[in-house]
């Protein structure tokens, strides 16, 4: 159980009752080289006339990030911190303690079932505000959180000027519309305008559908605070641009990566989520029958050597990347991944994102992470010669290296390699094999519901790579198993519909 904490005179003091330990967030700030002496001095005469706690009138003054503060005081009062700016607050939910309750205390309601509610507070010092909003919600289990002063008080002031505009706020509508995404568990988030307002769909189980409409005047503001966020060029519309951000939302960890495209109407924006809450998959839990399965430990089992998934975009290669690292990773083994940006973490892997690293390149990347000794590589995508080359070489230094590559079958994938300007005798020799798969729907009860892999793959036997050497000629590979064969065993076990198959497969293989 918690100590209980009381609030004690100017810098903040907080004695925990439980080992009678003084804490002083003036002294915490000094200690952790985020405040001067002289700035505390100067913080603590401007408090006399603010009226502002010591950590917020630091934050007034421009001597510490808000971000910064709230750390601190989740750290001292063991609290747990929330953001509010991506959160949708229902209107039931937000007024649930009134204004005048919510600016007293300067605390927001944003999640309410039948036995608990939880609030986010600016000061978790403030006992009287915690004791009296218990006895507010006395049948409710109280959970209190910390939360930016700014970003309370930006809901307060929509309680101020009309509750309904929890719905029409432009940036609430955003927040909502993202938040709605990530319950439907969509991948991406489409904003297209059109002539008169701007359309808003998202892509759930590969297929768009329809959420809502916004007008151009909502859609002015919400385009500029996703070009804020993904620290784009606001001032640019006529050319592509992508960014992307993290943000937490309900409790989830969401990866928002945010693309613009130049359109008649005006930019299109695309939004691709991923939830990093969710964790990474077991190799079991993605649904390959048992012969993919056994096929990919397979080649996962090699010490080195190079292995590829080919797919689009939304096919499911990374995720099952992300499996087969999970698979390997072990204490005796130096895994390394680099990737633009990190999608999901895994505990005991070296995980190395391009642009916060300020890698320009992945080539780059590949040369510098090998200078770290690593075993086993992921290169998160091949998009360029130097790349293809830098990770060729790792695997051919007793490395297992694991990369990505946009090609729609492993013969297409050949075909890339060699159109980024390979030969075969580059990437034959360390080649281990290439799996390329779809992603289908669950058909249950007549209706379509989550996804499954359908898959094509070719393993480089050592008769093979003689074969393309000598022959120098990729037509002469027989894939394992072809997509074809894989629809045909997903249709014979019930799995989906032929319709299904040619909507993602094509008539090519029914």
């Amino acid at each position: 159980m918690n100590a209980k904490i009381i609030p004690k005179t100017l810098f903040g003091k907080a004695q925990t009752v439980n080992d009678v330990a003084f804490k002083n967030i003036g002294d915490t700030l000094l200690g952790k080289g985020l405040l001067t002496s002289e700035q505390i001095g100067i913080v603590a005469k401007f408090q006399e006339h603010s009226q502002q706690l010591f950590g917020q009138a630091a934050v007034s003054l421009g001597f510490l990030a808000e971000d910064a503060l709230l750390k601190i005081l989740s750290e001292m009062y063991a609290m747990e911190a929330i953001s509010l700016e991506f959160l949708y607050i229902d209107t039931n939910t937000l007024t649930s303690l009134g204004y005048n309750v919510s600016s007293l205390y300067l605390a927001i309601p944003f999640f309410r079932n039948s036995s608990v509610i939880k609030v986010a507070i600016s000061d978790p010092g403030n006992l009287r505000a915690i004791d009296a909003i218990r006895m507010l919600f006395k049948d409710l289990n109280v959970e209190f959180f910390i939360a930016k002063e700014t970003e309370i008080l930006h809901f307060l002031e929509i309680m101020k000027c009309n509750v309904d505009s929890v719905t029409t706020d432009p940036l609430l509508l955003l927040n909502k519309i993202i938040f709605d995404a990530v319950e439907a568990k969509a991948s991406d988030i489409h904003f297209e305008p059109l002539e008169n307002l701007v359309r808003v769909r998202l892509r759930i189980d590969g297929l768009l559908r329809l959420l809502r409409t916004l007008d151009l005047e909502s859609w002015t503001r919400i385009r500029s605070k996703l070009k804020l966020i993904a620290n784009l060029n606001i001032t640019e519309n006529r050319r592509p641009q992508s960014g992307h951000t993290r943000i937490r939302l309900a409790g989830k960890t969401i990866d928002l990566r945010i693309s613009t495209h130049p359109g008649i109407f005006g930019e299109n924006f695309v939004v691709r989520i991923f939830d990093l809450s969710d964790g990474v998959a077991s190799l079991s839990q993605l649904g390959f029958p048992p012969e993919d399965f056994l096929w990919l430990k397979r080649a996962i089992s090699f010490p080195s050597g190079i292995f590829i998934i080919v797919g689009p975009t939304g096919s499911g290669k990374t995720t099952t990347l992300y499996s087969l690292l999970k698979e390997i990773n072990s204490i005796s083994l130096n895994i390394m991944t680099l990737e633009d940006p990190v999608e999901h973490q895994i505990e005991g892997i070296r995980q190395l994102d391009l642009r916060e690293e300020g890698i320009l390149s992945f080539s780059d990347g590949v040369r510098s992470i090998l200078r770290q000794d690593p075993d086993v590589m992921l290169v998160g995508e091949i998009r360029d010669e130097a790349t293809a080359s830098s990770a060729l070489r790792a695997s051919l230094t007793g490395r297992l290296v694991m990369a990505t590559l946009h090609a729609a079958t492993p013969i297409e994938g050949l075909r890339r390699l060699l159109d980024l300007g390979l030969k075969l005798s580059d990437f034959v020799p360390p080649m281990i094999g290439i799996f390329s798969q779809r992603l289908a729907r669950y058909l249950k009860n007549g209706e379509y519901c989550h996804r499954f892999p359908l898959t094509e793959y070719l393993y480089f036997s050592e008769e093979l790579k003689n074969n393309l050497l000598e022959q120098q000629d990729i037509n002469i590979c027989e894939v394992d198993k072809t997509f074809r064969e894989s629809a045909e065993k997903a249709i014979a076990c019930n799995l989906t519909d032929r319709a299904e198959i040619k909507r993602i497969l094509g008539d090519a293989n029914i």
